[in-house]
């Protein structure tokens, strides 16, 4: 199984240059006072999840998922594999943006704003298991090809929901009901950072065992 997540990183060397650039260029572009503040969040859960579609689209392309159940491999551990590999997608999407912005402010750019934090970790955890158990399901009963309408529908969220919800925040920032509930959430931080962490994961969990499902079910 650990086999199959190092062939995910090594099928994708020409990515994670990639996400370098990429890394660095948000860095450099989001230095407004709102974006500034969720770059590292954005930064690498886009390069969390390009990283997740991009093995995906190199199996389905390259018809290496036929290869793959033609070995004495159980259809559960692949499908285990590409999970877990998520979790190392996410670190090393971290530690190239993390590492950027530390070595930019080291060199005495005035940008970014600030360093890499845990609300950025817990950001982009949150975010990519969301993504990525929506996602991963459907690849598994689909394949990539046919769950390209998938990869619309994320990235159609992606771009515009934040817009969203940055208005939605600014509409709302003054009105009582809001401040009410803002208040709530800073009086208990324990109960929002819990709620933000356990949720994902049941939701993952639950998204692993539908594609171990679908996986185990489809036919090539």
């Amino acid at each position: 199984m650990y086999s199959l997540i190092l062939k995910d990183l090594l099928i994708q060397k020409k990515t994670l240059g990639f996400i370098l650039g990429y890394s660095i260029f948000l860095l450099f572009v989001f230095q407004g006072p709102d974006l500034a503040e969720m770059v590292y969040v954005i930064g690498a859960m886009a390069s969390s999840y390009i990283l997740i579609l991009g093995a995906c689209a190199y199996e389905g392309k390259g018809g290496s998922e036929i290869v793959l159940n033609s070995f004495p491999l159980r259809r559960k551990d692949v499908v285990r594999a590409r999970y877990l590999s998520v979790f190392v997608f996410m670190f090393l999407s971290l530690m190239v943006i993390g590492l950027s912005g530390a070595v930019m402010k080291g060199i005495g750019l005035t940008f970014p704003q600030r360093y890499l934090s845990w609300f950025d970790v817990i950001g982009v955890a949150v975010i990519s298991l969301f993504l990525t158990s929506f996602y991963l399901p459907f690849y598994f009963k689909f394949g990539y090809i046919r769950a390209r309408l998938v990869n619309l529908l994320v990235f159609f969220l992606f771009f515009f929901v934040p817009a969203y919800v940055m208005n939605y925040y600014h509409e709302n920032s003054t009105k009582e009901w809001f401040r009410q509930t803002m208040i709530f959430l800073d009086n208990h931080p324990a109960w929002l950072i819990g709620g933000l962490i356990i949720v994902p994961f049941l939701m993952l969990l639950m998204s692993y065992l539908l594609s171990v499902k679908f996986y185990q079910g489809r036919e090539f």
